[in-house]
């Protein structure tokens, strides 16, 4: 078998691995070691920039905070697009959601086929989630079956990026403007992607991203809503931090107004210095992160292209910054038995995601035709998918695979692309 895209050998001028730069030490994986699903690389870069955010002594959200806010925008490339950067993608979506006014009596249409920390953000705020299909090319919510579930009480749609492919936001866009309705992009998956050349946050009504444990870039834990709309970030700021009007550019400046007033329900979820610096220093290394992941889902594309019991999603990753890596068990039946398979070679497995639909909090949820959703959600398997992955670790987890399916090893040469 011939493999193409060999993401072992290195590129003119690189060091080591794809992207990794001068000085960036990972320590490989030993072969007797368990290959989690995802390990987030938090090197000496990250370690000096907590250390020095904590020796400054400001704990809570601050200068840092703020620079945190402006780098993802620059990143981004955002023009007449804000910022608001919270504790987590959840209370992104819920401040969000609280926002654009969602309550008692109101719908949102969501896929059921997504981690239920954006249904719970939806409810949250007393609307009612209503159950959308997704689209069997990119698990993305189908803007077809969107139309179909419009009432007079839907107020929102959640498109949701799966895996850090974008979804067909203009489509949901003209949709949303046709009736009226706010569009929520969950894209906690899609930090780096870009679709038809745009950055996924740089256009579209309200974006939220995750920086949490396991995604492009972390925090620890973290998230942001992008907002086109001047005169949603003071209300942003508001939700933020319980309600106080005044008191966001003073903290911004490592100080404390003492004088302010509590002009609406808020919440606490800002984001703190510490995490903000992390952030940061993680923010320098995003394009290794990408450029190296971008690698590796090539080559476990070429290393299961000949396999007919998984299906593999329909995409080259040019334009997409993976969040994991996911494969279709053309026969569900035998997914739990490859998960095992692996779990006993030393390779962990995931699930994203279950169906929302079938939880019991969920149960009398209003929804459509679900087919596509479950189907999938007992075919997906997500397999480990990390920066700076050593060539024996990536072995293991295609040789896992490919005996489970009866079919031989990796070879030991690998042609480059």
């Amino acid at each position: 078998m011939t493999i193409v895209g060999n993401p072992f050998r290195p590129a003119a001028g690189s060091h080591g691995l794809l992207g990794r730069g001068p000085g960036r030490a990972v320590q490989p994986l030993r072969p007797d070691e368990r290959i989690p699903v995802y390990r987030p690389y938090l090197g000496p870069e990250v370690e000096r920039a907590a250390a020095d955010a904590l020796a400054v002594g400001w704990l809570g959200m601050g200068r840092l905070s703020r620079q945190f806010e402006e780098a993802v925008g620059e990143r981004l490339g955002l023009v007449d697009r804000h910022v608001v950067s919270t504790n987590s993608c959840t209370e992104a979506l819920h401040i969000a959601g609280r926002l654009i006014g969602l309550g008692p009596g109101d719908e949102v249409i969501a896929p059921s086929f997504t981690y239920v920390a954006g249904h719970q953000a939806i409810t949250r705020t007393g609307a009612e989630v209503v159950f959308c299909d997704v689209e069997p090319a990119n698990l993305s919510i189908d803007p077809a079956r969107v139309e179909e579930l419009i009432t007079p009480r839907t107020k929102a749609i959640l498109a949701v990026d799966y895996l850090g492919l974008p979804c067909r936001l203009d489509e949901i866009l003209d949709i949303a403007g046709r009736y009226g309705l706010r569009v929520l992009e969950d894209a906690a998956h899609a930090f780096g992607s870009e679709s038809r050349g745009r950055p996924v946050g740089s256009y579209g009504d309200l974006t939220c991203f995750s920086f949490g444990p396991v995604k492009m870039i972390t925090t620890l834990e973290g998230g942001a809503v992008v907002t086109p709309h001047e005169q949603d970030v003071q209300v942003l700021h508001e939700l933020r931090h319980l309600g106080v009007d005044s008191d966001t550019d003073a903290r911004y400046r490592n100080q404390r107004n003492w004088e302010f007033d509590v002009v609406r329900q808020g919440y606490r979820c800002h984001l703190g210095s510490i995490p903000a610096a992390i952030g940061l220093a993680q923010l320098e290394m995003i394009d290794e992160f990408i450029d190296n992941r971008r690698l590796y889902c090539r080559f476990y594309d070429d290393a299961f292209r000949d396999l007919d019991d998984v299906q593999l999603f329909d995409t080259d990753w040019a334009d997409v910054a993976p969040y994991i890596y996911v494969v279709r068990v053309t026969d569900p039946g035998r997914r739990h038995d490859l998960m095992r398979h692996l779990s006993d070679l030393g390779v962990a497995t995931g699930v994203h995601f279950l169906g929302a639909h079938g939880f019991t909090f969920y149960a009398d949820a209003r929804r459509g035709d679900l087919s596509v959703t479950e189907r999938v959600i007992e075919q997906v398997v997500t397999l480990p998918l990390h920066p700076y992955m050593d060539e024996g670790t990536l072995r293991r987890v295609v040789d896992g695979v490919r005996t489970f399916f009866g079919r031989d090893r990796l070879g030991q040469e690998a042609t480059p692309r």
